[in-house]
């Protein structure tokens, strides 16, 4: 029922879409031609031309928004993440745009271009309208889910009762309601024993019942074979709590089902959309930083002399072990600890530390593939064998690449402070992993910049 719903969702939200560019890109050609507001000298170019804009503004913002996250799971987004996705796709758009536009010109003779007034018209007509749109879908979807409520009943005890609420109740925009709870555990949802819900669904209106395995009371496959005297969708949630904190999904071997508790969303495509985004940062923060990489090692060298690059082995992906690049920040010799001493560190190793110049270096670990711009910080492989035997969970950290900035950095989780509170934050970006997301910790890194 749910996945059902948000495929309905989704087409809404695509049709809410592709009605914003039309309207944002028709009366952003009005306002830039034909309003008077902004000043035409080379003449107003023939329709037709942008006509064929319109439908490639049309093909890279729907593209761009299904990588992000596909339409089916945006209904549940938080609006101040919506209004920020809409106005980065629209500048992405824009910049691809402008790219195509260029190599058709050089290489395929296209002899009209884009007006660049145009397309900062459009910027900001369809961030402003973008919002509303996507209000008014809302709107429409929270009165259609109103009166197709989808009722639901939780079978089961312990603390994966609660766990399943929480996720159920993030698709109440959808018209998902848990109706009861029956078991073991303290909720004002919680209706009776677990036996006591055949009496309850014969006696209400019941869409989904959701069956905790194994159950406390009663044997699993007595009640599903009991419910199935109802019309209604019964759907089987294996008590793994203590094991499944990843994305965990269903493999089908030969007949036979299989759970996988550690399948993590960064596979198949994303890994390779996430490769190339790495590749195009990092190539572009070295050049940036190109004064950087010439200027820091000269007065590494003047102060405090060689070395220049501080090396050390940490711990990746699956485990594998590689070596990390660093400015050096610390007097010759002195080994780097969990926190570095401040009286072994140079005067310019501070500055560098504040203002983060010491990491620049490991874009080029981005560059080989030891690293991500995005993902948990690497650790040494001593403090890695520490950490594992203290807290549970810890080795999932190594199911993506490290990264230069991460979800636990962008909350303040850096250097002296909990690691489990740390973990917690890595396993989160881990299972919630999205394009946007990214971007979203890049933007964050950012704004919090400089570190002290």
């Amino acid at each position: 029922m749910i996945r059902r719903k948000e495929f309905i969702s989704g087409i809404y939200l695509l049709l809410s879409d592709l009605f914003l560019v039309l309207v944002a890109f028709y009366l952003s050609f009005w306002i830039r031609f034909y309003s008077g507001f902004i000043p035409a000298p080379k003449g107003i170019p023939p329709i037709k031309y942008y006509i064929w804009f319109s439908l490639l503004f049309l093909f890279l913002h729907l593209l761009v928004f299904s990588l992000i996250r596909p339409y089916s799971r945006q209904l549940i987004w938080r609006r101040s993440d919506e209004t920020l996705t809409l106005f980065l796709v629209n500048l992405l758009v824009i910049f691809l745009s402008l790219g195509i536009i260029s190599y058709l010109r050089t290489y395929l003779g296209l002899a009209h271009e884009i007006s660049h007034l145009f397309l900062a018209t459009y910027m900001v007509v369809a961030s402003l309208l973008g919002p509303a749109f996507r209000g008014g879908a809302r709107a429409l979807l929270k009165r259609k889910w109103r009166w197709e409520k989808t009722k639901v009943v939780i079978v089961g005890s312990g603390k994966t009762v609660g766990s399943l609420l929480s996720a159920l109740e993030r698709f109440s925009p959808l018209g998902i309601e848990v109706v009861g709870i029956f078991g073991e555990f303290p909720s004002p949802k919680t209706l009776g024993r677990e036996k006591d819900v055949l009496d309850f669904v014969r006696k209400n209106r019941t869409d989904e019942v959701y069956i905790l395995h194994p159950l406390q009371e009663m044997d699993t496959m007595d009640l599903i074979r009991a419910l199935s005297e109802n019309v209604l969708e019964i759907k089987v949630v294996p008590d793994l709590l203590g094991f499944v904190i990843l994305h965990h999904s269903l493999e089908e071997l030969n007949g036979v089902a299989a759970i996988n508790i550690t399948h993590v969303p960064l596979q198949g495509w994303n890994l390779i959309l996430k490769r190339i985004f790495d590749i195009v940062i990092s190539l572009a923060a070295i050049i940036i930083f190109l004064p950087a990489f010439i200027i820091v090692p000269i007065l590494i060298l003047i102060t405090s002399g060689p070395p220049v690059i501080f090396k050390q082995r940490r711990m990746g992906l699956d485990g594998r072990e590689f070596i990390i690049y660093k400015f050096r920040t610390m007097l010759p010799g002195a080994d780097r600890s969990w926190t570095a001493p401040q009286d072994k560190m140079t005067p310019l190793g501070r500055f560098l530390r504040k203002w983060s110049l010491d990491e620049i270096p490991q874009f080029f670990n981005v560059l080989k593939g030891d690293m991500s711009i995005v993902g948990p910080r690497p650790e040494r492989p001593e403090y890695v064998e520490k950490f594992k035997r203290m807290i549970p969970r810890y080795m999932l950290r190594h199911k993506v690449k490290s990264g230069l900035t991460g979800w636990a950095q962008v909350h303040g989780l850096r250097g002296d402070t909990s690691i489990e509170e740390r973990i917690n934050y890595d396993l989160y970006y881990i299972e919630n992993w999205s394009f946007w997301l990214d971007l979203k910790i890049i933007i964050m890194t950012l704004w919090r910049f400089p570190q002290p």
